[in-house]
């Protein structure tokens, strides 16, 4: 059994702010949190002692290592009311929440197909998706797609063949780069900057992609394109 990484203790920023942003034709929610944790570093230094690996079970480019569990305690549950707000969760359901240190190492040289296009998490519009920013330096952040062969901004389960049939022509072309401005195929119609401390959640179903450029960044997280990813599930016990 693989232990929880250890932290410092967290507490939240005196500064935290929150916004709701609507994205694209479908006004999917984007939540926006700017000074999330008093001391951002002490996570940098749990993904510094942490143990990296390449996940086998993901379409993640890059390295994986377990979230402090006392990230969940202090982000999450803090959030719970903004999370509410923006996408209607019910006040009587438990968050789930499952997550891990991400560091985007893979160039574009060596990733799979359907690793530099957009895609979504599943088609589940209730599970929510969550990255929590902790890189400085020339990195991208997160973009947000619509497909252009069908329009659809996001899949939910009435569209998941649709696009999957689409799909499969798009995975047989070379691309040079990952996801961004000139995906064909996809236009770019939102995206939220990697500003340092900063934690974002959209709904998983809604095409979005890790704006990497070339990729291959650093394996150190003090230098490399850090982020704490997570999914968030609200399971109704009323």
């Amino acid at each position: 059994m693989t232990l929880a990484t250890a932290v410092r203790p967290l507490l939240l920023g005196p500064n935290i702010s929150v916004r709701l942003r609507k994205v694209g034709q479908e006004q999917q929610p984007l939540l926006i949190v700017d000074d999330v944790l008093a001391d951002p570093w002490a996570m940098v230094d749990a993904a510094r002692a942490a143990d990296f690996y390449r996940p086998s079970h993901t379409n993640y480019p890059g390295l994986n290592a377990n979230l402090p569990e006392a990230y969940y305690r202090t982000v999450v549950t803090a959030l719970r009311g903004p999370i509410e707000a923006a996408f209607g969760v019910k006040a009587s359901a438990v968050l789930k929440f499952f997550g891990f240190f991400a560091l985007a190492t893979t160039p574009v040289e060596r990733a799979k197909p359907v690793q530099t296009l957009p895609h979504l998490d599943g088609p589940d519009p209730n599970r929510l998706a969550m990255v929590h920013y902790f890189c400085q330096g020339d990195f991208g952040g997160t973009g947000f797609f619509r497909h252009a062969a069908t329009g659809f901004e996001s899949v939910d389960g009435s569209r998941i063949d649709a696009y999957a049939t689409a799909l499969e022509a798009e995975l047989a072309q070379e691309r040079t780069s990952f996801a961004g401005a000139d995906t064909p195929g996809y236009d770019l119609i939102d995206q939220a900057e990697p500003v340092f401390n900063r934690l974002i959640v959209y709904r998983g179903h809604v095409l979005h992609a890790g704006l990497l450029g070339r990729g291959g960044g650093a394996a150190d997280p003090a230098t490399g394109r850090l982020t704490a990813n997570g999914f968030i599930e609200a399971v109704d016990t009323g």
